[in-house]
């Protein structure tokens, strides 16, 4: 016990009162301590379908926006007064932020950030956009009208981008339906490329992380 409390003076009280609580439920074995080591474990397995999901994504986007735009879409001036201006958008100041001290393509999709890609899913883009071009960068996206695909494409990544948000601020996401967000991840991967999934699937640790669950299979 001497040990944990000293992790719960390092780590603090309130942090870990989450994994306490969840401990209570668990069956006896299951400590704050164990689940808190999952956790971390989960976070850590988590990153690499993150990591190769946003890069799918953006890629899917850019390559649609070069289609539309042309290769040097970062500077389309229509492009850019089309992307959201409201204080909580963040689209416009993050692309205008970039093309002022950037001069390749490349550069800019790379530090752009997920909710830029995200707010390009909206239904503001569906006639100059993903109506036009959703079929040839998503191929493999479900079988249904270019907006109805861009809706759900959106969701998923919204739900994606709320799981890594969680793992980078170092929060729990053991009560979190990880299946789920696996599933997204997947979806998005395979409407791009399902090689690449299939890759993905071959190396992932993910899934294995999960099934190896204190909680779900004792509560």
């Amino acid at each position: 016990m001497a040990a944990y409390d000293a992790l719960r003076r390092a780590l603090s009280a309130e942090r870990l009162s989450t994994y306490e609580r969840i401990a209570s439920t668990c069956r006896p074995g299951v400590t704050a301590e164990s689940l808190y080591l999952w956790n971390m474990r989960l976070c850590g397995a988590l990153m690499m379908p993150i990591h190769l999901c946003e890069v799918v994504i953006r890629n899917a986007a850019a390559s649609a926006l070069a289609r539309q735009h042309g290769p040097q879409w970062p500077w389309n001036d229509a492009f850019r007064r089309r992307l959201p201006a409201s204080a909580s958008a963040v689209a416009r100041p993050a692309l205008e932020q970039l093309i002022g001290r950037a001069t390749d393509t490349s550069e800019i999709v790379a530090n752009l950030p997920l909710v830029f890609w995200q707010q390009l899913f909206t239904c503001r883009f569906d006639a100059t956009l993903w109506i036009p071009a959703l079929g040839g960068v998503l191929r493999h996206a479900p079988a249904a009208h270019p907006s109805v695909v861009r809706k759900a494409i959106y969701t998923d990544i919204d739900r994606i981008r709320h799981l890594r948000n969680r793992i980078a601020h170092h929060e729990p996401i053991l009560e979190r339906d990880i299946g789920a967000d696996l599933a997204a991840i997947g979806r998005l991967i395979h409407a791009r490329c399902p090689q690449t999934l299939g890759w993905l699937q071959r190396h992932e640790r993910a899934t294995t992380v999960l099934a190896a669950s204190p909680i779900a299979k004792h509560r």
